[in-house]
């Protein structure tokens, strides 16, 4: 895939964020007629980051509850943000629950360092990618020591 200038340098992944609420309550009426509010997002991925961040505008079109606030240490200083329900996370087949933290209007939606640990992943350098980690040939493996 091509990159654009404004991506050079950066790395970037594709993250599919499902409510989680609407993925049980679809599974507790075992039927498909549940609709679960979903979006794909383009997300620059950010290691100084903790949380998956989205503007409020996909966090109203998933439909979250805000769950509390946070306060967090961001490139303009000390703010309060709100922290959303839980969200099925999705990236190169693998799946995780987390939570969503929101961020100003005009900023790119960040992935954090939770998810990509949660779901074993890492940055490859040299290509730019969220690729899985080759520590583990590949095999999802999570650490418990």
């Amino acid at each position: 895939m091509a990159r654009s200038k404004d991506e050079m340098g950066r790395t970037f992944a594709d993250v599919e964020v499902e409510n989680f609420r609407d993925v049980e309550d679809r599974r507790a009426a075992g039927n498909g007629h549940v609709k679960v509010r979903k979006l794909k997002v383009h997300a620059l991925v950010d290691t100084g980051s903790a949380l998956l961040c989205l503007p409020a505008r996909a966090i109203r079109k998933l439909g979250l509850h805000r769950g509390r606030s946070a306060t967090v240490r961001a490139a303009n200083g000390v703010v309060e943000r709100g922290v959303y329900q839980a969200v099925q996370i999705t990236i190169l087949g693998r799946q995780c629950l987390g939570e969503v933290m929101e961020i100003p209007e005009g900023v790119p939606p960040l992935l954090g360092f939770i998810p990509l640990e949660s779901l074993d992943l890492v940055i490859n350098p040299k290509s730019n990618q969220v690729t899985h980690n080759p520590e583990n040939g590949g095999k999802y493996t999570l650490d418990q020591l």
